[in-house]
């Protein structure tokens, strides 16, 4: 999509927009694990902050970052192959910046609507999960926050 931008060109290949498809894909599923991540590494800091150092090792850091990047290449393979097995009809034309699942989805020949149906779910529970995951484990350091008493 940078290229393109560069040389101001207005097409992409189907190659080119599936990796840039799968990279989204990649870069988002990913970046979702990293914020659950983040939110436990902020849980033990303000819950268990002498046992931090013991909890969160070398090695358990190294195994939470391959963990995310094998989520986020799980995710984007599952929605690329929904769509690699697509066929697509006359013209081929996104009337959009970059190319994203639902675009595609209205340029294949097929009736697409419970592949759109897999696909929103896909995304929408993976949100939902992380969003709920989030949202605990923040009130949970809130909550523990309250409860310590101010004199130490």
């Amino acid at each position: 999509m940078i290229i393109n931008l560069l040389c101001q060109r207005r097409t992409i290949s189907f190659g080119g927009c599936f990796t840039q498809l799968f990279t989204e894909h990649l870069l988002g599923g990913s970046e979702i694990i990293f914020l659950i991540i983040i939110a436990y590494d902020h849980y033990l800091a303000n819950c268990k902050p002498l046992r931090y150092m013991t909890i969160m090792r070398q090695g358990l850091c190294h195994v939470l970052v391959v963990v995310a990047w094998i989520r986020g290449i799980l995710h984007a393979t599952v929605q690329i192959i929904f769509m690699v097995n697509l066929p697509f009809c006359d013209p081929n034309v996104i009337e959009h910046f970059m190319c994203d699942l639902f675009p595609l989805l209205k340029l294949s020949c097929r009736d697409t609507y419970w592949l759109g149906m897999v696909v929103a779910a896909n995304s929408g529970v993976t949100c939902l999960l992380v969003f709920f995951m989030l949202l605990i484990s923040y009130i949970v350091i809130l909550s523990s926050l309250k409860s310590h008493d101010p004199e130490g």
